[in-house]
């Protein structure tokens, strides 16, 4: 009896002995990731093609891709003439994306398309009816306690908004831009996103207001101009045949 008593303790110490040395193994595992990536992990942005994914639509929901779609070749047919892009595709700057999601599709970018974009000039001013590709804000998802499933999410710029300016200026100001927002749903929508934005990023920081849509519902988001990264020039689009070309910008 004795015997087994002390076969089981010896049992058990062996046991908390592995347990102790496999948490010691799992922190050290951690520190060297968290050392080499940092504490945030990381989002793979890359498809198998080499673009990079961009969200059309809220970039903390999954998107299932399209697949099976030809390789991009070098000279795309734009506008009845080949046109070759093999400086877009062997760029070391400016990415190739891939659109990943439908809420741009009213604005004529579907999912699986690729944009051939260029950086943003730091002295741009960029304007209205620009597609543009926006490095996304890891704090500000944090402050709506969403997790993050892409880097880069895809808007159509609709106005500039000055520093300072209310939301009654903003409405009179839109109103010379577009018919949408006469709309009274429209404007509760503005108004929401737009406290939204300013409760996180304050008065000093200058925001751009964007499109997207929902269900293709039309909707309204803001984000700090310094965040746009690149505008698209190009969309490629598949027919089911072939790759094709056409001029955004």
């Amino acid at each position: 009896m004795r015997k087994k008593t002390i076969f089981a303790n010896h049992k058990h110490a062996v046991k908390c002995a592995l347990l102790v040395n496999v948490l010691k193994l799992k922190n050290i595992l951690l520190n060297i990731y968290y050392f080499a990536f940092g504490k945030e992990a990381r989002i793979d942005s890359h498809n198998s093609d080499g673009t990079v994914r961009v969200a059309a639509g809220d970039p903390s929901l999954s998107v299932s891709p399209v697949k099976g779609l030809e390789a991009i070749p070098d000279r795309i047919l734009c506008e009845n003439s080949l046109m070759d892009i093999s400086t877009y595709k062997f760029s070391e700057d400016v990415p190739v994306f891939t659109v990943d999601g439908s809420s741009m599709s009213p604005e004529g970018l579907s999912n699986g398309d690729k944009l051939l974009c260029r950086k943003v000039d730091a002295l741009e001013t960029i304007g209205e009816g620009k597609f543009v590709v926006i490095d996304v804000d890891r704090e500000y998802y944090k402050f709506k306690n969403k997790e993050l499933k892409f880097d880069y999410k895809l808007r159509r710029t609709l106005y500039r908004v000055p520093l300072g300016m209310s939301i009654d200026e903003l409405i009179g100001s839109l109103k010379k831009v577009t018919n949408s927002i006469f709309l009274e749903e429209n404007q509760k929508n503005l108004m929401t996103k737009y406290n939204e934005a300013i409760k996180f990023y304050g008065t000093q920081k200058e925001l751009m207001l964007s499109v997207t849509y929902r269900k293709g519902e039309l909707r309204y988001s803001f984000h700090p101009v310094d965040l746009i990264t690149y505008i698209a020039v190009y969309v490629l689009k598949h027919n089911g045949e072939e790759w094709r070309a056409k001029k955004l910008e």
